[in-house]
């Protein structure tokens, strides 16, 4: 006969207890104290080396007792160390490399849920993908969540793609979960509204697995949000100050950004310095801007949107040669990050002609004091073929954002319902940006308020300020309406 410790705990208790009750004889203390000894292997006792005690009953009181206390005592002791061993054997240690002391094994960061934090520690624009709030947890391994955004344009512009008036723009659901101790899955749905009288678009902006085998090291694949600058990544409504996302992220990067593909990702803390070295890189299946009879994703008045029309198929390749992508960012703590990214990969189902995108940016947040930027170059090469088919030269942009926030004292006294919430802030931001889509210029300045009740729910206006309209290059005297208030609503749930 063999029992657990848990099962021996309980069996010694049930002993100890029988072998003090003053309505029980002490020999059944003795008969339950012989068979739990008996029943441990590798205990030895007095008890287990032979039958029960015959005449425990006929023992002079004072001796019976003080046997039994002593075996008790004993077994007690026992079982103590066999649970102390069994804990151990549960949290085994790793030698450390090249010998000396064992370390604990690192593990992935843990998800938390919503209610167990009242805002995210780390800035909003300093996030990545994981940094999420999570509507609720299943099972202590699966968190749901989403967020949506609501606007309104003042104003209608066909080359922006913005229709007049409100705008259920998209809701985004998205799952992660820990699959095992090293394995972690993520996964967001996007649910988008572009144009009136248009039928809802539904796409898989992510769904990729990560195996960490060390912090440094983590292999990662799937549907990847594809590493060019800070902002595809990071570009959820509830995070940006003001509603729109910024030319250079619409049109050089064309942001949501997601290709199929496989790569490593990780980080390594450099010694002596408060400094954090991030990196990513993988290969995907590459865009698609040009097909062997010479058309283009677009029509060539359209060319603006070129890259974003090209955005690939989740189910292949179109020319079967794939394209490599990555990032390096240096970030100090939460306070600030600067990233250089790349995108290198044929885009013509020929293989004759490659597409080459450099990005930087930049993030600082501290205290009320925000400031962000980004820049990007997307180049073409081009043969006599993609010449004629209508390819063009060359894509580049840039922004500049600034931003102040916090919440006054008086303004929490005299109106406490409405602006005494956690982490309730309100905001002023100031941005400046410029495209040049192979000579045709967009440029623009866009100052607005925000308003956080809580950390993750913004109520946004703006007004935008075009000082040059995307068109004007092909369309010389052309009116555009590009230009007025901006408001959002955006939150996660």
């Amino acid at each position: 006969m063999r029992m657990d410790s848990r099962s021996a705990a309980r069996c010694s208790r049930h002993a100890a207890s029988s072998a003090s009750h003053e309505l029980l004889p002490r020999s059944v203390g003795a008969l339950l104290v012989w068979g739990c000894t008996a029943a441990l292997p590798g205990v030895p006792s007095a008890l287990a080396a032979g039958s029960p005690p015959a005449g425990s009953a006929q023992l002079p009181q004072a001796a019976a007792t003080s046997e039994l206390e002593h075996e008790l005592a004993e077994l007690r002791a026992r079982l103590g160390a066999l649970e102390d061993e069994l804990r151990r054997r549960a949290a085994p240690e790793q030698p450390a490399p090249g010998g000396g002391a064992p370390r604990e094994r690192s593990r992935p960061p843990a998800l938390r849920p919503l209610w167990e934090r009242d805002e995210l520690k780390t800035p909003r624009a300093l996030r990545g993908v994981y940094d999420k709030p999570f509507l609720v947890q299943l099972w202590q391994r699966a968190y749901l969540g989403g967020y949506t955004e609501l606007e309104f344009h003042a104003y209608r512009d066909p080359v922006l793609e913005i229709p007049r008036g409100f705008r259920a723009h998209r809701t985004n659901l998205f799952a992660f979960a820990d699959v095992a101790e090293r394995v972690r899955f993520a996964g967001e749905i996007e649910f988008e509204h572009e144009q009136p009288g248009e039928d809802l678009e539904v796409a898989v902006e992510m769904a990729f697995a990560d195996w960490v085998i060390f912090e440094q090291l983590v292999v990662r694949g799937g549907v990847l949000l594809v590493p060019l600058g800070r902002i595809n990544v990071n570009h959820d409504g509830p995070v940006r100050e003001l509603t729109d996302r910024p030319l250079v992220s619409t049109f050089v990067i064309p942001t949501t950004l997601s290709e199929a593909g496989v790569g490593v990702h990780g980080s390594l803390q450099l010694p002596g310095a408060a400094l954090v070295l991030r990196y990513e890189a993988y290969l995907v299946n590459g865009l698609g801007l040009l097909d062997r009879s010479g058309t283009l994703a677009v029509p060539p008045t359209e060319f603006q949107h070129l890259l974003r029309e090209g955005r690939p198929s989740l189910g292949g390749d179109t020319n079967g040669s794939p394209a490599f992508t990555g990032r390096v960012a240096l970030g100090l703590g939460g306070l600030a990050e600067a990233g250089f990214s790349f995108y290198a990969g044929d885009y013509d189902e020929r293989n004759d002609n490659r597409l080459s995108i450099v990005a930087a940016d930049l993030a600082v947040e501290h205290g009320p004091f925000a400031l962000e930027g980004e820049f990007a170059w997307a180049g073409f090469e081009r043969d006599a073929f993609a010449r004629t088919a209508g390819v063009p030269d060359r894509f580049w942009g840039f922004y500049v954002q600034a931003g102040l926030g916090g919440m006054p004292a008086w303004l929490r006294e005299a109106l406490p319902y409405v602006f005494d919430g956690e982490a309730a802030r309100l905001g002023v931001a100031l941005r400046y940006e410029r495209v040049d889509l192979d000579g045709d210029i967009g440029e623009a300045i866009e100052p607005g308020l925000s308003f956080r009740p809580f950390a993750d729910t913004v109520f946004k206006a703006s007004y935008r300020f075009a000082l040059r309209s995307l068109g004007e290059r092909d369309v010389p005297g052309r009116r555009p309406d590009d230009e007025g208030v901006v408001f959002g609503l955006a939150s996660y749930f």
